[in-house]
């Protein structure tokens, strides 16, 4: 599923070292997004374009182009069940679709930049990340401005608003957005099958929708500048 075929891999003898490494496909030595394919083969929602009725890439080995094997499912193409008006996913194992909707698909940040598959030398969390919870945000994201929702959201909870939990496994909320977007009241009011981030938060769980929005408003509002201007200075260049 990750590495390619196994069978090739032990079909030959033990002695033909490099021969049995050519047979495995790194994800590491890939490409980003071939690599990222890879992950989305099972964490991905559609139909197979090879096999009428297949709801999985039949076909699809790990380096080739998944686009190719397999049609993503979309709210456009008519999947209300899974889907929600905006494209985010409700559907469980779809990360995929969320994920090529997103800033950190266009700017390189794959699954494996957060996610780790093999476990040896990393510590255990829960959704298997190199850090728990937002803590793994700042791996990257070392200053975070401090205007808008943040000056009020000092708890560095990133995840809470940014991977709002309105995906649904056993449960409705049970799993987290992954297009990195923080959803306002707004959204809601304009769509009211489209959660929003607040509202996902036990603390404004039963807030007024247009009162949230209103809040936000306010906090958006960035302070007008404060002081005397700055005269501009001339410049002269002498050699």
């Amino acid at each position: 599923a990750c590495h390619g075929k196994g069978s090739w891999h032990a079909a030959l003898p033990k002695t033909q070292v490099f021969e049995k490494r050519q047979t495995i496909v790194n994800p590491a030595k890939l490409t980003m997004g071939v690599a990222a394919q890879i992950c989305g083969a099972c964490h991905n929602r559609g139909k197979s374009t090879a096999k009428k009725g297949s709801g999985w890439p039949v076909g699809y080995e790990p380096g080739k182009a998944l686009s190719a094997y397999y049609s993503s499912t979309s709210f456009e193409k008519g999947d209300v069940k899974h889907v929600y008006a905006n494209e985010f996913s409700k559907g469980h194992h779809q990360q995929f679709i969320d994920w090529q909707q997103s800033k950190h698909s266009s700017e390189g940040v794959t699954c494996t930049s957060c996610h780790y598959v093999h476990q040896i030398g990393m510590p255990q969390t829960r959704s298997q990340t190199g850090k728990p919870g937002s803590m793994q945000c700042f791996e990257c994201h070392v200053q975070v401005n401090t205007n808008m929702a943040h000056s009020i959201h000092s708890f560095a909870n990133c995840i809470g608003c940014h991977m709002p939990r309105i995906a649904k496994s056993a449960e409705s909320g049970d799993i987290r957005s992954h297009v990195f977007v923080t959803l306002l009241p707004e959204d809601t009011l304009n769509n009211s099958q489209i959660p929003n981030s607040c509202q996902t938060c036990h603390k404004h769980k039963n807030d007024d929708l247009n009162d949230l929005q209103a809040a936000w408003k306010a906090l958006a509002v960035l302070p007008k500048p404060e002081g005397k201007e700055i005269e501009a200075v001339e410049y002269k260049y002498t050699r």
